[in-house]
C-alpha cells in the first residue's frame, strides 16, 4: 500500500494517522468439506488410473516422425516458367536498378531438383544477387508454388570478351569458327581490305 507524504511545510508537527491494513485471510483448507470456487464443480478430485501399456501405446503413436519436407509444396516447373517469373519479377523493382540490370543481363538456367544457377560476370553482380537472394527465392518459391528451389551463383572466369577491330582480327575470327573460310579466300583469291 502506497502512503502519502507528509507535508512538511505546515506548521503543525502531528502526523496523520496511517491506514489500518487488513490482515490476510487464511488460505481454504482443501482437506475439509469447504467448497473451494478454484476447482469446478464437474472435475472430479478422485486421481486417475493409468496402465503402463497406455502410456506406451500414447508415447508410440506421438513419436510418428513428421516428415516436412513432404508438406512443403513441390510443384514441378520448367526452365521457361523460371525464367518468365525471374523476368516478371525484375520488372518490379524500380528502385534497385543495378539488381534489376543484374537480373536482366544474368538468367537463370534450370538445373535438376528445384536448383537452378545464374552466371554473372562480375563480383558487384554477385554480391547484388547474393545480397538479395532471400527476397528473389521467396517470390520464385511463391510463384512457382515450390518450397524446393534453391539458386546458385556463379562468377564467370572467363569475363573477358575479346573484341575484334581490324578485318585481320575479323578475318581470324571467323577462320576459328569456321575453318573452311580460309580455304573459300584461296580458291577465289579474295584479299582482306
Amino acid at each position: 500500500m502506497i502512503h502519502p507524504i507528509p507535508d512538511f511545510s505546515s506548521s503543525e508537527k502531528t502526523p496523520e494517522p496511517l491506514p489500518k491494513i487488513p490482515a490476510p485471510s487464511k488460505p481454504k483448507n482443501l482437506h475439509t468439506e469447504e467448497p473451494n470456487e478454484f476447482i469446478p464443480k464437474n472435475l472430479s478430485r478422485a486421481p486417475k488410473s493409468t496402465s503402463l501399456k497406455s502410456l506406451i501405446k500414447e508415447t508410440e503413436s506421438t513419436n510418428q516422425p513428421i516428415n516436412y519436407e513432404a508438406s512443403k509444396l513441390s510443384t514441378p516447373f520448367n526452365a521457361e516458367d523460371l525464367i518468365l517469373c525471374w523476368d516478371a519479377y525484375s520488372k518490379t523493382l524500380a528502385e534497385k536498378a543495378h539488381l534489376k540490370s543484374t537480373m536482366i543481363n544474368c538468367k537463370p538456367v534450370l538445373l535438376e531438383n528445384f536448383k537452378f544457377e545464374v552466371m554473372v560476370s562480375n563480383p558487384a553482380q554477385q554480391e547484388e544477387l547474393i545480397s538479395n537472394s532471400i527476397e528473389i527465392l521467396k517470390i520464385l518459391r511463391a510463384q512457382l508454388k515450390n518450397e524446393h528451389i534453391q539458386m546458385f551463383i556463379r562468377l564467370e572466369e572467363t569475363n573477358e570478351k575479346k573484341r575484334a577491330y581490324t578485318s585481320e582480327e575479323k578475318y581470324e575470327f571467323l577462320n576459328d569458327l569456321n575453318p573452311l573460310l580460309s580455304k573459300l579466300k584461296d580458291e577465289f583469291d579474295l584479299t582482306l581490305d
